[in-house]
């Protein structure tokens, strides 16, 4: 026999979960956001970035979100259309994603949005959601993106 489906209030809290994770990003909450997570996240911005697909702890998602975003003037990170499947402890949820992000500069436009999907899997652990598994498939990209870099550099 199999797992019964999530049932609607379940498919409610992986949006919520989800949905929190953008919240959390665009009003810098780091500690809120390393709770959204599992001990171990697979992270893949690859589209996005390049690179490799990595597994992380929360700490380490933290400090990264942090030297991309925290000097920027502003995200907003829209997350809707959100598709839930799973069954038991276990569920995956793509949604849409507008990813808007902010800083005057001298190099041009002070926008980069992008446009793209975000697929995550979670589990629930001590009767919680959380997530486990990031990964961002881009659609479109739109403005300057060395407004990310110039952030960055700003940290430092």
């Amino acid at each position: 026999m199999s797992e019964a489906t999530l049932t609607a209030g379940e498919q409610a809290d992986v949006v919520a979960t989800c949905t929190e994770m953008a919240w959390c990003l665009d009003e810098r909450r780091w500690d809120d956001l390393a709770e959204l997570f599992t001990e171990e996240i697979q992270f893949d911005y690859t589209e996005l970035f390049g690179g490799e697909a990595q597994t992380i702890s929360p700490a380490d998602l933290v400090r990264s979100s942090k030297a991309l975003l925290a000097h920027l003037g502003a995200t907003q990170h829209l997350v809707g259309a959100h598709r839930v499947e799973g069954a038991g402890d276990r569920a995956a949820c793509r949604s849409m994603v507008q990813a808007t992000h902010y800083l005057e500069n001298p190099t041009g436009d002070p926008l980069w949005t992008v446009g793209a999907q975000y697929h995550m899997e979670l589990r629930r652990t001590d009767g919680r959601w959380r997530i486990s598994s990031v990964r961002v498939v881009v659609q479109w990209a739109k403005g300057n993106r060395e407004v990310l870099r110039l952030g960055k550099r700003a940290a430092r």
